[in-house]
């Protein structure tokens, strides 16, 4: 009696301690991150995001290009697998909630040649369960479930993570394809128009009004523009084949894609779209921000368990069996084993050991809110580099406009010229070749201006706010959401 008023009083002592020393784990980001990291600025703009931002390009083939890597690309697959395996590790977890038990039934067979005859023979049938359950008073095993929770939304995250960068690394390839495919079709009629050139130089050279140098250098500049050719035709495949990895076909697959019966051209996309939303909104949208934010949650509730380590564990174990000589008397009252017992353990020799893992989980912690600042740090500098680099390279590409119109303007004059006589064929040819290459040019700069434009839409993580992920038996699936209902469609206009 003197030992149970003893052992009753230090129960509630420990749980009290544990309690109290939970506060110390409770999950608080705006406590553990420095405040500089989750201020608010609105320098970017002022316009929230796009959802399914490739859909403004109003191009069929980019998406179909677009469902065809969400579904088939590695990359998303394999983290497909990663949201699986970190929901299974999740499940073992809330097994250390519950008892286990184990059952078991037995038959021997006895054979004694010493009593009578025929000796005694006789079965022997044998059933036991077995069970077990860790009291978790003081919420271990708890904590460590809502870590494994934790990191299965992280996964989650991490998922959404790759599915924006391969759609934004297949719309970056396919404007780049789209541009090499004009700029190919352009230096075909390069070429032809220097060929055309040769021809009427080595004319003149015959009647004597143009030296052999000028035949040269046409002949330098057909040979030029056949390997501007070649190098651009290279860089077509290699952008294909690009394409066939990022959507999940095969080369040869790819380019049966590739072949619609309409295809827009690079100068029928608008560049001019300006998607983004705050800067504030970058720490709630980006997936690797979310993503860095659940893994502190995650160390913190790990350092807690590790913390609740030191304190004693309870454990329950139950065992229920029986004999008889008969399967039917085996659960008969008369026959049956009950044995129920309780157990306190206490980590007495392996505290030191203890001692290391806490250190250890208290550094986990810490380097999860280090990751989670590197991860914010990192996201504001590509939101402010992509934006730079997307008004620049729009500047870049009016520039690029005002040129091109500048040269076919001279190109106009030219024909002119030559159908009064002013100016002969040849030069008519060579102001076609500067307003193709000007073109050419001009394609180059509306390829890299929409590239900019994915980009920075990846960069405030934007493009999948119309979506909901469904957690589905062998993996995720993204599920456009149901229409909103008509009065938060009203209070959105």
């Amino acid at each position: 009696m003197k030992s149970q008023k003893i052992i009753f009083p230090l129960l509630l002592a420990i749980l009290a301690s544990s309690c109290a020393n939970n506060d110390e784990f409770k999950s608080d980001i705006k406590k553990d991150v420095k405040p500089s990291f989750l201020s608010q600025s609105t320098d970017i703009s002022n316009k929230a995001p796009t959802d399914q931002w490739w859909l403004e390009f109003n191009d069929e083939l980019l998406n179909r290009l677009i469902d065809l890597g969400l579904k088939n690309n590695r990359d998303i697959q394999i983290a497909n697998q990663s949201i699986v395996t970190s929901r299974q590790l999740n499940n073992v977890d809330a097994t250390k909630l519950f008892p286990t038990g184990t059952a078991g039934i037995s038959r021997q067979r006895f054979a004694s040649p010493g009593f009578g005859p025929s000796g005694v023979k006789y079965d022997l049938f044998q059933a036991t369960f077995d069970a077990s359950w860790e009291l978790d008073f003081l919420g271990k095993n708890l904590d460590r479930y809502k870590a494994g929770k934790l990191r299965f939304l992280k996964e989650a995250q991490l998922y959404k993570a790759n599915s924006l960068r391969i759609t934004s690394e297949i719309a970056q390839n396919y404007f780049a394809l789209k541009a090499t495919q004009k700029q190919i079709a352009n230096l075909e009629k390069i070429h032809a128009l220097y060929s055309d050139i040769t021809q009427i130089v080595t004319k003149k050279e015959e009647l004597g009004i143009a030296s052999k140098s000028l035949i040269h250098q046409s002949g330098i500049d057909q040979n030029s523009a056949e390997v501007s050719l070649l190098e651009v035709k290279t860089n077509e495949k290699i952008l294909t084949y690009k394409l066939a990895v990022l959507v999940g076909v095969t080369p040869e697959e790819i380019g049966d894609i590739l072949k619609p019966a309409k295809q827009k051209n690079i100068f029928d996309y608008n560049s001019g779209i300006v998607p983004v939303g705050l800067k504030s909104d970058v720490l709630k949208r980006r997936p690797d921000i979310i993503a860095a934010e659940y893994e502190i949650d995650a160390a913190l509730y790990d350092k807690s368990a590790q913390f609740k380590e030191f304190f004693p564990s309870f454990n329950l174990t139950a065992r229920i069996g029986g004999g008889a000589t008969s399967l039917g008397d085996v659960l008969k009252d008369s026959t049956n084993v009950k044995d129920i017992r309780g157990g306190v353990t206490v980590p007495i020799f392996s505290v030191g050991q203890l001692l290391a893992e806490y250190k250890i989980s208290k550094s986990k912690a810490k380097i999860a809110v280090l990751d989670y600042e590197k991860t914010v740090l990192t996201a504001l500098q590509d939101c402010e580099s992509q934006l730079v680099r997307y008004i620049n390279s729009l500047a870049i590409e009016n520039n690029s406009k005002a040129s091109l119109q500048a040269s076919n303007n001279i190109l106009q004059i030219d024909q002119n010229k030559k159908r009064l006589g002013i100016i002969s064929k040849e030069d008519v040819k060579k102001s076609e070749i500067a307003a193709l290459m000007s073109e050419n040019q001009m394609a180059q700069r509306k390829s890299e201006t929409l590239s900019n434009l994915v980009a920075l839409h990846k960069a405030i993580g934007g493009g999948f706010e119309n979506y909901e992920m469904h957690f589905e038996k062998d993996g995720v699936q993204f599920v456009e959401k149901k229409n909103q209902p008509k009065n938060d469609q009203k209070k959105s206009q």
